[in-house]
């Protein structure tokens, strides 16, 4: 699971930087006849994306110091999110997100995306420069190594933004800016989720295009985003969310949200490594969608997430930046919008009911299950499977065992056990003769032509009749095994 240090934004440089002024009526309409105005991509902070969306509480950039169910610090409103995982969480926050790396000898290093593979994994930073990394170290271009400490989710990294040209130096100076012709880049390609390379080329139709103004102290406002339907990238038009289905999920609080919606299908991928924002939208008992009695805005990691096989993880946490109407519970019918860079909005209009409201998450009962995927995973080897496959079965792996040392709620272990699994079931085998990846479905879960697996959750394998006596000898092995544990470690971002 996504593990989290707490850290507060407190520096008074920094508050002025996010500061963020209501912005004037109409300004942006009132001057767009009197000002040339030029077109770019900026990185915006979560306060400043939602300022002027409608959103619960969107001025709020004060963290907290209380866990969540999940046990982790998200509770504040619209401030950084700070996770210590060395895994997934680098990986998913590069697509559209901007992420920061800390390390123990206090250098930082402003991440864009990846390249290589699983097992040589190569940062690129915003600057262009390309570093080795490996679980946590860092390989610097003098060869000296930092190894990471923590990496902070700040905002929004490719907002289309329109700016007056006369401001545009300035601007610059403030933001990160990418110009119509320069390259979008992010990611790490992983299974359902691919990196992406494009060339800009915002325009004033261009979906989600907010207009930066100058405030007088010098600081900048956004206005609300504006839907539209021009380009986002030089290569292609604007793209429709496809071959997705939603399901709104039962009530577990396994990322310490209280109510959750995930997206899957063959097209959740695509959509999920453009995913910049998510709205939530409550209109309680009324089922026309009408009226609504409260909006939210959301951050990355702290209530979006996307995996690599299992979907995009859509939730709500109750927070500075999330309550509920007095005299609501959260059941009724809802409508959530995926804001997605180079798409059209994708909203899905649900119904929440109580099945679906997290209240009090059930403590540990149960760990069999889990301590017999890690005990399977233990019994495999690694020369039979294919170096990429493998390296993400090792992820699954370590965040299981730090589950299963120190997992303090059902769910959590119940998720882990899922996670694992469908990674155990994902692994590609090596041909013996050519040493290449063998086609078949060599682990009875559905393997394809390119390697990957149908691991949807509903499809996830816990189990089967022929090798049930395999994994109860394999449990008891890893319960014996796990008496021996000295100390706690810390439970890493199984997402």
């Amino acid at each position: 699971m996504r593990k989290n240090i707490f850290t507060k934004i407190a520096a008074v440089a920094a508050a002025t930087v996010l500061a963020v002024t209501a912005l004037p009526a109409l300004v942006s309409d009132t001057h767009a006849a009197d000002d040339e105005y030029s077109y770019v991509y900026a990185g915006l902070t979560w306060q400043e994306y939602w300022a002027n969306e409608g959103v619960y509480n969107a001025g709020d950039v004060t963290s907290s110091n209380e866990k969540d169910t999940h046990g982790e610090y998200d509770k504040g409103g619209f401030d950084t999110v700070t996770r210590a995982t060395t895994n997934h969480g680098l990986h998913r926050g590069s697509y559209q997100c901007m992420a920061t790396i800390d390390t123990e000898d206090g250098k930082k290093y402003e991440l864009a995306g990846w390249t290589g593979d699983a097992k040589n994994q190569i940062m690129i930073l915003t600057d262009g420069t390309q570093l080795s990394y490996s679980k946590g170290v860092i390989t610097n271009t003098d060869g000296t190594t930092s190894k990471l400490s923590s990496y902070e989710v700040t905002g929004i990294k490719y907002v289309p933004v329109k700016v007056k040209t006369s401001d545009l130096a300035d601007f610059e100076q403030h933001y990160r800016v990418v110009k119509n012709g320069e390259k979008l880049y992010g990611g790490f390609g992983e299974n359902k989720l691919s990196s992406y390379e494009y060339t800009a080329a915002v325009n004033a139709d261009t979906n989600g295009i907010k207009t930066a103004v100058k405030n007088a102290d010098g600081t900048y406002s956004f206005s609300a985003r504006q839907t539209g339907s021009g380009k986002s990238f030089a290569e292609q038009d604007i793209s429709v969310a496809a071959n997705i289905t939603s399901t709104v999920k039962d009530a577990t609080g396994s990322y310490g949200e209280f109510l959750r919606v995930d997206i899957n299908g063959d097209g959740y991928g695509a959509l999920g490594a453009m995913m910049q924002a998510v709205k939530w939208t409550y209109y309680g008992n009324d089922a026309t969608r009408t009226n609504a009695v409260a909006t939210y805005g959301t951050k990355f990691a702290a209530d979006n997430w996307m995996h690599k096989v299992m979907g995009i993880q859509l939730g709500l946490t109750d927070s500075a930046r999330c309550q509920l109407p007095a005299g609501y519970d959260g059941t009724g019918y809802w409508s959530l919008t995926v804001y997605a860079l180079g798409y059209t909005d994708t909203t899905i209009d649900f119904e929440a009911t109580d099945a679906n409201i997290v209240k009090v998450k059930a403590p540990v009962s149960d760990t069999s299950k889990l301590s017999a995927a890690i005990a399977a995973a233990d019994a495999l080897n690694e020369a039979d499977y294919t170096a990429e496959s493998w390296a993400a079965m090792k992820l699954e792996y370590e965040e299981a065992v730090d589950a299963l040392a120190v997992a303090e709620y059902q769910a959590d272990v119940d998720e882990a056990t899922e996670h694992l699994t469908a990674a155990i079931n994902a692994l590609v085998k090596v041909d013996a003769g050519t040493g290449s990846e063998r086609t078949d479905d060599t682990n009875g879960a559905g393997t394809s032509d390119s390697g990957s697996a149908d691991t949807s959750v509903s499809d996830v394998k816990t189990g089967d009749s022929n090798s049930m006596m395999a994994y109860i000898v394999a449990a008891v092995l890893a319960l014996t095994a796990g008496a021996t544990v000295i100390g706690r470690r810390k439970i890493k971002n199984v997402r």
